[in-house]
């Protein structure tokens, strides 16, 4: 199982390795709620063990926005110190990680925010004005009905498909999928 530390540091590194996709203490806990529900929806289990809380700007890893608070709204730096291997992940982690990312990754920080707070979301559901667990059957309930989408790299295409075979090269795949 993967920890919230980890889980951090994947979307720390990942935003930090483009120049126009910086990461702030705000995003990355909502992109960690979202990773969250993907992966339980999915399998019925935590990504992470760590507690999810309402807080009046939406869901909020606790640890996780203590260790980078110190950032305020500036972006999170990355050092190669902070690395991670996509090894430390199970195939299943690392799917609902980068789906996440495509899916979620493209919103700022109050982007998100709006949408972790509309209606019936379980932070809408849990939020009493102070901080309250977001219990995480409440997540999984919620992602089971409002799915992260999946995409996989083999993935049928039709326009891709009337390609000529002789264009398709599998050892291209692995340059590819960093790219996704």
């Amino acid at each position: 199982m993967a920890t919230a530390e980890m889980v951090a540091q994947f979307f720390i590194e990942l935003a930090n390795k483009r120049d126009d996709d910086l990461i702030t203490n705000l995003k990355l806990n909502k992109l960690m709620y979202y990773a969250q529900g993907a992966f339980l929806s999915r399998t019925g289990k935590p990504l992470f063990d760590d507690a999810i809380e309402a807080w009046v700007y939406g869901p909020v890893v606790p640890s996780i926005y203590r260790k980078y608070k110190v950032c305020g709204s500036n972006p999170i730096p990355f050092t190669d110190e902070d690395s991670i291997s996509t090894d430390d992940f199970t195939s299943e982690e690392l799917d609902a990680l980068f789906d996440v990312v495509r899916e979620f990754g493209k919103y700022t920080g109050n982007a998100l925010v709006s949408m972790t707070h509309e209606a019936d979301t379980p932070w809408s559901k849990c939020y009493t004005g102070g901080s309250s667990v977001i219990p995480k059957d409440v997540i999984c309930e919620y992602f089971q009905e409002n799915l992260v989408p999946h995409f996989k790299i083999s993935d049928s295409c039709e326009l891709v498909d009337a390609l000529p075979k002789e264009w398709y090269d599998p050892a291209e795949d692995a340059e590819w999928k960093a790219y996704l």
